[in-house]
């Protein structure tokens, strides 16, 4: 792949431009248009695809609930345009190598083994609200948020 050319979209990003009444909605929904307009191609890993359904199934999510057959159909809609990267034994070992390079642990091995997934796919470009989970990671560069999409 070329690096340039892809990002992977987080989970976040996903859930706010899904749940409209958010106050994130129409800025994430722009933000995927700005992206897609400069002819990238968004990418998702099988991880994030789990976290989506996981925030969509567990309650409610900024005043709307979800049922399972919801939250699989709106993940049917929105694959379509996004490029699935698998986790593999590539990715794994990538892990292993950010934890101890970053001295990750807990809960934060989820965001390490997002960053893992990409590079092994030689994706370093991550779109995302939760900046500070990866500012550590040297080894990628976070998008930032568009301030205007021309129509």
């Amino acid at each position: 792949m070329m690096d340039d050319e892809y990002c992977v979209v987080d989970t976040n990003l996903l859930v706010y431009s899904t749940v409209s009444g958010n106050e994130w909605f129409e800025e994430s929904r722009r933000w995927l248009t700005a992206l897609q307009a400069q002819k990238i191609t968004l990418c998702v890993t099988t991880q994030i695809l789990r976290e989506y359904l996981v925030v969509l199934t567990r309650g409610n999510v900024f005043e709307t609930h979800f049922t399972v057959e919801q939250a699989v159909s709106e993940l049917e809609v929105i694959l379509p345009s996004f490029v699935v990267l698998e986790e593999t034994t590539e990715s794994a070992s990538k892990l292993r190598e950010l934890m101890r390079r970053y001295q990750v642990r807990g809960k934060q091995i989820h965001d390490a083994n997002i960053i893992a997934t990409m590079l092994t796919n030689g994706i370093t470009r991550l779109v995302t609200y939760n900046r500070a989970d990866f500012e550590r990671f040297k080894e990628i560069s976070l998008e930032v948020l568009p301030t205007k999409v021309s129509d």
